[in-house]
């Protein structure tokens, strides 16, 4: 490698030579990188760019303005006229009394209605907050369904590449047997057959993949399916059932429903205090114009009559309660749902590690054993093609079934992640 200048030929220092292998390097590396995403890369992807969770976000600052805006006094009133003009003339100084004037009124609702609204809308903010957590950590797990999912998928064939290689190895135990008149060909065709049919279980599982990968394009809102990770993501363990249940009332989604009930208790003091009447103030000015006329200043209180509880008062105070009542059974079905699916959960949990920690410690390395016992034996001339292909099959089932624990192990360790979540997603 040398640099073209004119006139001569430079050749490149040592030093050089590792800068550059050093740039490609880690050129090759950031490729790599962009190219396989992670599953925290891909959290954080769908907490930004969810269009729901960004309506959430609009919502909460639209419940925080009209917290501010609901507490405020109404807009006086401005009032302009000319008063007492003689129709044949329209003079302003032909007569006494005729004049222009200039008023301001300013109503006041009734006592403590404006602090009470202000409040109540800043309860239905915060619920609106802990609604946009709780929807979050729902997002987020939704995404490692559909992300263990495909890595279930992704190992799955991978197993089903394995198994061939072992039917393979039945098939060429099979063609020796044949060869050496000791098998028949419908044995080493019966041996091909199981091999070549694990090619429609790869499709099937190819094309459960592209639909996983689909999936999580979806939650992430990608024009097209990323590259994930392949290896298996560390979820946080839970805790035990005890401090779960303690934790339930600090779920965001539990939150809100608390925040939504004292909400609408607060609208039963905001009915209320309509038992009591709005007052309205006003200060007027006149201008005479009449020769020695002079001029006149007006003032005046205004009040509404609240006479009739019965049909109003009563009624709105009424419905209130009834939706404050809604509202706490509301929160109490959410909590005993939510109490009941952290036990459920809970439970898959401490049933699928322990499944799992038997295959891996009995189960699987049996069948496996006991298939090169089978195919050993097979070779010999002791065993039949049916029982190889039996303990084949068997081996395949078990590391499917051991996939599938490991799946759902993560999935469920994700729901009681989800369900103890307490704080703000951070994306």
């Amino acid at each position: 490698m040398y640099a073209n200048i004119p006139g001569r030929f430079i050749q490149p220092t040592w030093g050089s030579i590792r800068l550059s292998v050093g740039v490609l390097l880690l050129l090759s590396a950031t490729s790599a990188w962009a190219a396989s995403l992670s599953l925290r890369d891909a959290e954080a992807i769908a907490l930004r760019q969810n269009p729901g969770l960004g309506a959430l976000t609009q919502k909460i600052a639209e419940l925080r303005h009209k917290a501010v805006a609901v507490a405020q006094l109404p807009d006086p009133h401005l009032d302009l006229g000319a008063l007492n003009l003689p129709l044949n003339s329209f003079s302003m100084n032909q007569q006494q009394m005729s004049m222009l004037s200039v008023g301001l009124s300013q109503t006041f609702p009734s006592f403590g209605k404006l602090g009470l609204e202000g409040q109540q809308a800043g309860i239905e903010a915060q619920a609106a907050a802990d609604t946009l957590r709780g929807q979050s950590a729902e997002l987020v797990l939704l995404l490692r369904r559909a992300w263990l999912q495909a890595l279930y998928t992704e190992n799955a064939m991978a197993t089903v590449r394995h198994q061939e290689q072992l039917e393979a190895e039945s098939v060429q135990a099979a063609l020796a047997l044949y060869r050496s008149a000791q098998g028949s060909q419908a044995e080493v065709l019966r041996a091909q057959l199981a091999r070549d049919n694990l090619a429609n279980d790869i499709s099937k599982l190819q094309a459960e993949r592209a639909s996983d990968l689909a999936q999580i394009a979806q939650i992430l809102n990608l024009p097209e399916p990323p590259s994930i990770e392949k290896q298996w993501p560390n979820l946080p363990p839970p805790p035990t059932l005890a401090e779960m249940e303690a934790r339930l009332s600090g779920q965001p989604l539990l939150r809100a429903a608390q925040a939504q009930t004292r909400a609408a208790q607060m609208g039963v003091q905001v009915a209320k205090t309509g038992y009591w009447p709005d007052v309205t103030v006003s200060v007027g000015y006149g201008q005479d114009f009449y020769p020695g006329s002079p001029n006149w200043l007006s003032a005046g209180v205004n009040l509404s009559l609240p006479i009739f509880p019965g049909d109003r008062q009563d009624q709105d105070v009424a419905a209130a309660q009834a939706r404050a009542q809604q509202a706490q059974y509301r929160y109490d079905d959410q909590h005993l749902a939510l109490t009941q699916q952290a036990r459920a959960a809970f439970a898959r949990y401490e049933s699928y590690k322990i499944q799992l920690q038997r295959m891996d410690r009995q189960l699987l390395p049996t069948a496996r054993n006991a298939f090169s016992a089978t195919l050993a034996a097979y070779s010999a001339g002791r065993a039949g093609l049916n029982t190889v292909l039996r303990t084949q099959k068997e081996v395949l089932d078990y590391a499917l079934t051991r996939l599938q624990y490991r799946r759902d192990l993560a999935i469920s360790a994700a729901e009681l992640d989800f369900l103890t979540t307490q704080g703000e997603m951070q994306p």
